[in-house]
């Protein structure tokens, strides 16, 4: 730690502060007008500059929106484009195991050899199958019913919008 002796104590006490402006004898008011524009010109300067720095910061901010925007509308459409993708091959499938029902070879019958007994029982069998190709279908719609909400959930949730009730049509935004 440094300490000051009396004598260096006493030297600068004589010393007066040093203000804003000079205040020595040939100092003018012209002088003083001009040093004092030189500062303010600095203070634009580095005024302007701090705006120049804000506006480019806002400029890169407002690119990141967009950009965002962007791939949030891309992110959209390639869930739509699956959504549709999906319900194409279910509608596809279904249409094949329909036609499969229909295309069955049916029982050659001649009207004197089959009695009402066994026309009743290849129409029950008909209706089994029919019966069965259904419910596989019911099932295969709530399997994708479920897919498709967890994909729009996950989606809304990445996006900001949250289903207030487990529905889709209650949409609340986040």
């Amino acid at each position: 730690m440094l300490r000051r002796s009396e004598k260096n104590w006493m030297e600068h006490e004589d010393e007066a502060p040093k203000g804003f402006l000079d205040e020595s004898p040939d100092n003018t008011a012209a002088q003083a007008a001009t040093e004092l524009r030189e500062r303010v010109t600095k203070v634009e300067q580095q005024v302007l500059a701090q705006y120049t720095a804000t506006a480019a910061y806002a400029t890169l901010a407002q690119q990141g929106v967009e950009t965002a925007r962007a791939e949030a509308r891309a992110d959209l459409d390639r869930t739509q484009a699956t959504i549709i993708g999906l319900l194409d091959r279910l509608r596809t499938e279904l249409g094949n195991r329909i036609d499969g029902i229909e295309g069955r070879p049916s029982l050659p019958s001649t009207s004197l050899a089959l009695d009402a007994a066994s026309r009743l029982a290849a129409m029950e069998d008909r209706m089994n199958a029919m019966v069965s190709a259904l419910e596989s279908c019911v099932r295969d719609n709530i399997l994708l019913r479920q897919q498709v909400d967890e994909l729009l959930q996950r989606q809304m949730q990445q996006d900001g919008w949250l289903v207030s009730s487990g529905s889709a049509s209650e949409l609340s935004l986040r």
